[in-house]
C-alpha cells in the first residue's frame, strides 16, 4: 500500500511522493496506559472507523479526550505487550500553560498507529513531546494535527529513534492571529530501518510564526525521506516561516532524501529553508579526539549536541536517560 502521500506532489523520478510498504495490520489490542490525574482529565471510549493522515485506516480504536486542569508538567504513558497492535486517537485540549509528554513503550515488536490532535485555547503556551520507546522490530505510524488559535505559542517535539518502519505526518494550521508554532524532530536510523516523514504547516492569519527543525543521523542500509512544507496563505501578512534539516551520514550505503518546500500566496511575508546532509565535520572530530575522546565517543557527543534542543524540552529525567542510552547503543552497533 502507498502511505503518507505528500501534500505537494513533485516529480515521480525522485520517488518521494509517498512510501510503498507491505504491512501485516491486525485488530487493535488495548494495552495499559497511565496519566497524571492531578493535572489532566481523561475520558476513554472505544470507537469505530479510525482515520489517519498517513492513510492507514482501521476499524476499532481507543479514543482519549484529554483536557488540562491546571498549569503543570504531565506524562501520558502507553505500555505495550509483545506483538501488540494499537490504534489510538488522542485529543489534547490545552486550556492551561502545559508541558506534556506522550510516551509509547514496548520491549520487543509492536505495531503503533496513532493520531494526536492538539488544540490550544487563546493566549496559551504549551510544550508537547511525543516519544516512541518501542522495540527495534516495531512499526510506528504517528500522525499529528495541530490548530493554533490567537496568541498561542505551541511547541511540539517528536523523538523518533526506534522501530524498523517509522512513518510520521504533521498537519498544522496557524489560524489564529499572532500564533506561534515550533516543530522539532530528532531521528536515528540504522541497519535496514526506513524513516518516512511528511510535514505541512500553514501560516493562515496575520503575524503568524512557524519554525520546523530536523536533526538526525543514519547509518548502515537505513533510508530516510523528509518532505516538509511551509505554506503562506493569502491574508497572512507579516508572517514568518523557516524550516531547517541537518542529517549526519554515518555510513556509505545509507540514503537520505529531503524535499523542503516553501509556498507563498502573500507578499508581505518572510520564508527560509536550509538542508545539510553529509558526514560528521572532520575538524570537530579531530578537535574532540585530540582532547582524549575515542572517535565513537566523539560522534556520540556531536549527535547528542545536535539533539540538545529537543532533549532540553523534555522535563522527565528518566525518559531523557532512556533516549541517551538508545543513542549510545545505535551508534555503537
Amino acid at each position: 500500500m502507498k502511505l503518507n502521500k505528500s501534500y505537494i506532489i513533485t516529480t515521480n523520478n525522485f520517488k518521494v511522493n509517498d512510501i510503498d510498504v507491505d504491512l501485516d495490520y491486525k485488530e487493535t489490542k488495548f494495552n495499559n496506559y497511565s496519566y497524571d490525574d492531578n493535572s489532566l482529565s481523561v475520558k476513554q471510549s472505544l470507537l469505530n472507523n479510525f482515520e489517519s493522515n498517513i492513510g492507514l485506516n482501521g476499524s476499532k480504536y481507543l479514543n482519549l479526550d484529554v483536557t488540562t486542569l491546571k498549569n503543570n508538567n504531565s506524562i501520558i504513558n502507553y505500555v505495550f505487550d509483545d506483538n501488540s497492535y494499537l490504534s489510538s486517537n488522542i485529543n489534547l485540549n490545552i486550556k492551561h500553560d502545559s508541558n506534556i509528554i506522550v510516551c509509547f513503550r514496548s520491549n520487543k515488536k509492536s505495531f503503533l498507529n496513532i493520531r494526536l490532535n492538539v488544540e490550544s485555547e487563546k493566549n496559551i503556551k504549551s510544550n508537547i513531546s511525543i516519544v516512541t520507546l518501542t522495540g527495534d522490530n516495531s512499526t510506528n505510524l504517528v500522525s499529528i494535527n495541530n490548530r493554533s488559535n490567537d496568541n498561542t505559542n505551541t511547541i511540539i517535539n517528536y523523538v523518533d529513534l526506534l522501530g524498523e518502519l517509522r512513518i510520521s505526518n504533521l498537519y498544522s494550521d496557524l489560524c489564529g492571529i499572532n500564533s506561534n508554532f515550533e516543530f522539532n524532530t530528532i531521528y536515528l536510523g540504522y541497519k535496514n530501518e526506513r524513516i518516512d516523514m511528511n510535514y505541512y504547516v500553514k501560516n493562515n492569519n496575520l503575524n503568524t510564526v512557524s519554525n520546523m527543525s530536523f536533526e538526525g543521523a543514519i547509518k548502515d542500509n537505513s533510508i530516510k525521506t523528509l518532505r516538509d512544507t511551509i505554506d503562506f496563505i493569502d491574508g497572512c501578512k507579516n508572517s514568518k516561516g523557516e524550516e531547517n534539516e541537518n542529517c549526519i551520514l554515518l555510513s556509505e550505503n545509507t540514503i537520505s532524501k529531503s524535499v523542503p518546500v516553501l509556498l507563498c500566496h502573500e507578499e508581505a511575508v518572510e520564508g527560509a529553508h536550509g538542508m545539510s546532509s553529509g558526514t560528521i565535520d572532520k575538524n570537530k572530530l579531530f578537535y574532540l579526539t585530540s582532547r582524549g575522546l575515542s572517535e565513537e565517543d566523539a560522534k556520540k557527543l556531536i549527535i547528542k549536541s545536535n539533539f540538545k534542543k529537543v532533549l532540553d524540552n523534555i522535563f522527565d529525567e528518566e525518559i531523557k536517560n532512556e533516549i541517551n542510552d538508545i543513542i549510545n547503543r545505535k551508534i555503537d552497533d
